[in-house]
């Protein structure tokens, strides 16, 4: 019996140090994968492809099971390997976005071998996490004024308006990225931006009007001083959250949109209020039908392409967007001028804004997703001066106009989700038939077979 007692400690201590180095892998495996979800989400991709890529990883890794639940700002993982399972929360606050962050994500989700190391793994994560800013400050100044400005005679501006636009804008949007450098809080970075912005735009019109320069009916541009604060890929992103039922993510990217137009909103109400401007609509341009269409085509290229550098998109995903852009965006402005109801021609546009994007990625080996490519192309349908020009009206206690503008602005905010969905429904059959999510619930039931 002396024997058989002296024999039992090494075996329990061989046993109980194999499991405790069982639990240290799976702790690593499951890390591994919370950090390439919440690198994602910092980087703004949909809850989909949140939980899509880790469920990959995952299996990669060597988890025999995978569960997360992703929100707006946070994500509940459990993972399951040799008997063991770890459950991790893990928040991420930056909110910000970064295009070209998703695609080399994506791409490296995309390539992974049958098997790889959470070692591995987690070395090309943190490479890609390390990589600088795509672009530098000014260069980001620079894009965001020749958007504004391109937007600007998309809503009927003229050179005036266009020029000062130019400079406000750009000088608005290095504000920005100097506060979002010191982590101020959104809130009050799209405020203080939307008081720059606006009321350098006043004071620019006012200038020129008291040097005789021109007169003062040059307003038109007010609004499109500040759509470079317009949130298009976090408004896009979810509604294609709510096409997937991802109902956590999509209220919460929903209520961040939201937030933000509210607090642009009121930079505007003040200033209007302040100022008393006369927020009426632009005249038509008086160009001829050729010229007109022309400058239109360029605009939208400009606006897109500056608006893709803004989501941190990669040179030749900008260009793409810029292209695509200049052939859907004019269409769908001429097809509202013949009389097509805006609401369809806006759906119209962003379905082919989203048809061009899953025919265009495919060419690159999807090295650049459908996002980057459509959601800047889709932006410049987004209904940024009709949404402030309605908040102004409500400031000035005009609610039948404010009221007509907001029914306006939900219906076109309604039509480029839907298109945007149709397209991936059309194009898709992972979104037609959740063909990713079963995989994930075949690997699932598979462990639990056995």
């Amino acid at each position: 019996m002396s024997e058989n007692l002296s024999a039992e400690p090494p075996t329990n201590s061989i046993y109980l140090g194999s499991s405790r180095l069982q639990h240290q892998y799976l702790v690593s495996q499951s890390a591994v994968v919370m950090k390439l979800g919440l690198l994602m989400l910092q980087s703004g991709a949909s809850a989909f492809r949140v939980k899509a890529s880790m469920a990959r990883l995952a299996r990669a890794v060597g988890l025999e099971e995978h569960h997360s639940q992703v929100t707006f700002t946070e994500l509940t993982t459990t993972a399951y390997a040799a008997g063991n399972f770890r459950t991790e929360i893990g928040e991420q606050r930056a909110m910000g976005i970064s295009a070209y962050r998703i695609d080399l994500l994506s791409d490296f989700v995309s390539n992974l071998p049958e098997k790889i190391s959470p070692f591995e793994a987690g070395q090309e994560i943190d490479r890609i996490a390390r990589l600088p800013h795509l672009y530098p400050r000014w260069l980001l100044s620079l894009a965001a004024a020749f958007a504004c400005a391109g937007f600007a005679f998309l809503n009927n501006g003229g050179v005036v308006e266009c020029s000062i636009v130019f400079f406000c804008s750009g000088l608005g949007q290095l504000l920005r990225s100097v506060l979002l450098g010191k982590e101020v809080n959104h809130l009050a970075i799209w405020f203080l931006c939307g008081v720059f912005s606006a009321g350098s735009y006043i004071c620019g019109v006012s200038t020129l009007t008291a040097l005789g320069l021109t007169s003062s009916d040059h307003l038109v541009g007010f609004i499109s001083a500040i759509l470079f604060l317009v949130p298009g890929f976090p408004l896009v992103t979810a509604m294609l959250d709510l096409a997937r039922f991802d109902f956590s993510a999509a209220i919460g990217r929903l209520t961040y949109v939201g937030l933000l137009l509210a607090s642009a909103s009121f930079a505007v109400w003040i200033l209007a209020f302040t100022f008393e401007l006369p927020l009426q609509k632009a005249v038509p341009l008086e160009f001829s039908p050729i010229t007109l269409y022309s400058l239109r085509v360029a605009a939208s290229f400009i606006a897109a392409y500056g608006f893709a550098m803004l989501f941190s998109a990669m040179p030749t995903s900008c260009l793409w967007a810029g292209i695509i852009a200049a052939v859907v965006n004019p269409l769908r402005i001429l097809a509202t001028d013949v009389g097509l109801a805006p609401q369809l021609a806006v759906f119209t546009g962003a379905l082919l804004a989203a048809t061009f994007a899953e025919i265009i990625a495919p060419l690159h080996h999807r090295k650049y997703s459908r996002v980057s490519l459509s959601v800047p192309a889709v932006v410049t349908m987004v209904p940024g001066v009709t949404f402030y020009r309605s908040m102004a009206y409500l400031s000035d206690g005009d609610i039948a106009e404010a009221a007509v503008g907001m029914v306006e602005v939900w219906l076109l905010f309604f039509a480029i989700g839907m298109g945007l969905v149709f397209a991936r429904f059309l194009m898709d059959k992972n979104w037609f038939y959740n063909r990713d999510l079963q995989k994930v619930r075949r690997f699932n039931i598979d462990y639990h077979l056995r």
